[in-house]
């Protein structure tokens, strides 16, 4: 019997062995499942490094990506405006992360951080695993032994195996998603009615309501990442200010009370948090004909209303929020 035992730990060692150094092996080797991902990061990065006095960056999930229209905060505050929002399956934790690499002394960011962000307690999921370990190695020696070994227990074996058989890895250049279709400050582009297809209509009336309220009883959430962020922020000279996200309304938000207390309750979550927060979420979710193919994704005509009631509730200079949190 010991020498079964001992045969099996041995072939569990090898195994899990086996397993890092194939990952090892195909650290940076890219994968086509989230280059559009990528392209639109290297996009946005290459933007907002031709700023060299201080900026606005926006910094989010794809709701923002279509849901901000930089051009109208760089006409109302003044400052160069980049908008870094990409995609909100990529996790709280690597978005922040991120902002930080581009983020410097001086610079305003600007957070309508998907609500679903906000309830993440950085669990790796397939998305990230995939991208960290395709596209950003950096960040992949930056995590901790433990951190790695989330995403090692994470990664699928066809994702390995896809891994250790690259393939051509050519940039993305069709289809809704990717840098072909963003603008120079990063923004989405078409995004019109005239745009949008049957299936994307269909998406749109379909997406039902979220459990948001719920689930945030049962998680600790990304709160103590966003005390985190704020502290950080704080001592670099980064001014952040968090603003709702867009949302499709559901009447549900409105009638049931935990869903109902839970969006009354993140300006002060945010606030308790350390950083500054703006607006009310219900204010800020719209019925389905504003949205585009998901119900986070504006049409560009409501990106502009969206915009603009948001710059009704910025009035004041960016850095008079910051001193108040």
């Amino acid at each position: 019997m010991k020498r079964f035992w001992f045969g099996a730990g041995l072939a569990i060692c090898l195994l899990s062995s086996l397993w890092m150094l194939g990952i090892r092996q195909q650290l940076g080797v890219g994968t086509p499942g989230l280059r559009w991902v990528f392209d639109a990061y290297q996009h946005k990065v290459r933007a907002a490094s031709q700023h060299a006095g201080p900026r606005l960056l926006v910094v989010a999930g794809s709701n923002a990506m279509f849901g901000i229209d930089s051009g109208q905060f760089e006409a109302f505050w003044g400052r160069p405006t980049v908008n870094l929002g990409v995609n909100a399956g990529l996790g709280l934790p690597y978005i922040l992360d991120l902002s930080k690499r581009v983020a410097r002394a001086g610079d305003v960011v600007l957070m309508p951080m998907e609500y679903a962000l906000y309830l993440d307690d950085g669990s790796p999921n397939a998305q990230i695993i995939d991208y960290v370990i395709a596209r950003d190695p950096v960040y992949w020696h930056r995590l901790s032994l433990w951190r790695q070994l989330d995403f090692a227990v994470g990664l699928t074996p066809e994702r390995w195996l896809q891994g250790l058989q690259p393939r051509p890895d050519m940039p993305v250049t069709s289809g809704v998603y990717g840098a072909h279709h963003l603008d120079g400050r990063g923004d989405q582009t078409h995004s019109s009615a005239a745009d949008m297809t049957p299936a994307d209509q269909a998406a749109v009336q379909a997406a039902s309501s979220w459990d948001y309220g719920a689930r945030a009883r049962k998680t600790r959430g990304g709160w103590p990442l966003m005390a985190d962020y704020a502290a950080w922020a704080r001592a670099q000279g980064v001014c952040v200010i968090a603003v709702p996200t867009v949302l499709r309304h559901h009447e549900r938000y409105d009638t049931d009370p935990v869903e109902r207390d839970f969006y009354a309750s993140v300006p002060a979550r945010i606030e308790a948090a350390g950083l500054a927060y703006v607006g009310q979420p219900r204010d800020f979710m719209y019925p389905a004909s504003w949205f585009f193919n998901t119900d986070h994704h504006l049409q560009d005509w409501a990106r502009k209303l969206h915009t603009a009631k948001l710059i009704q509730q910025l009035r004041q200079d960016p850095w008079s929020y910051c001193k108040k949190s």
